[in-house]
């Protein structure tokens, strides 16, 4: 087979640390109050209209659709590897995987790595190992894709928890305007409910703005996999 150059744009080789650090994120992370001194809070009608919507009865927030696994099919036309197990007692399967895993590693370093591998192999072992190479990374990538996705869903999980908080605040300063006009300890506790209310809403906007470039993280994996597939694939001899 002819091996297909796969190029991947600079954006998607940054992109990965930049999603990680947003899935990374715990539903307490920002939870404290503004920060101290004269921190500019934004108006809060401009940024009601601002807030991305969020379906609130919904797990998963991308547009893309959520496929659980992928299937070895659509991307593989060599030999069955239903049965092709123990690549990680394979000291050099084992640690190309876990370079060709890392999405810190530009696809073509993966790819050239790969054509190393396979020029390494004896003649007539070279395509039950990149065999093997296969199987055991698509196992992996398979697990980290998985993890992907139950982050993006408790970082979801994370945004709803905090719409229903925007919303109890929200009520809690319309009672405390009804009561501020003729109670002055009132009116200074409005004052810090709508500064805290602000923030909150900040907060929430700034993570909400991160769903879509998670969202991308699962078909970067997917892309950087296929990549790989056809190099190992274009390396071997039947």
């Amino acid at each position: 087979m002819t091996r297909t150059a796969f190029l991947v744009p600079s954006f998607r080789t940054l992109a990965p640390a930049l999603i990680g650090a947003c899935l990374l994120l715990s539903p307490a992370a920002h939870a404290g109050g503004p920060p101290p001194g004269d921190a500019a809070i934004p108006n809060p009608d401009a940024q009601q209209d601002a807030v991305p919507a969020l379906d609130m009865t919904v797990d998963w927030p991308c547009v893309q659709r959520k496929v659980e696994k992928l299937s070895v099919s659509q991307m593989w036309d060599g030999p069955a590897i239903d049965d092709v197990k123990g690549w990680f007692r394979e000291k050099d399967v084992s640690d190309l995987i876990e370079v060709l895993a890392s999405r810190r590693v530009p696809v073509e370093q993966g790819e050239d790595a790969i054509k190393k591998f396979a020029d390494a192999q004896p003649a007539d072992k070279r395509d039950e190992k990149l065999v093997l190479l296969f199987a055991g990374l698509f196992d992996k990538v398979n697990g980290q894709r998985r993890g992907v996705l139950s982050g993006i869903e408790k970082y979801q999980k994370s945004q709803k928890e905090r719409a229903k908080e925007l919303e109890r605040q929200s009520s809690e300063i319309a009672k405390l305007e009804g009561e501020a006009p003729s109670n002055e300890s009132v009116a200074n506790q409005l004052d810090q409910a709508r500064e805290q209310y602000n923030w909150a809403q900040r907060i929430f906007q700034e993570r909400q703005q991160s769903i879509p470039l998670a969202c991308e993280l699962p078909v970067l994996i997917e892309e950087r996999l296929y990549a790989f597939t056809r190099a190992i694939r274009g390396q071997m001899k039947s």
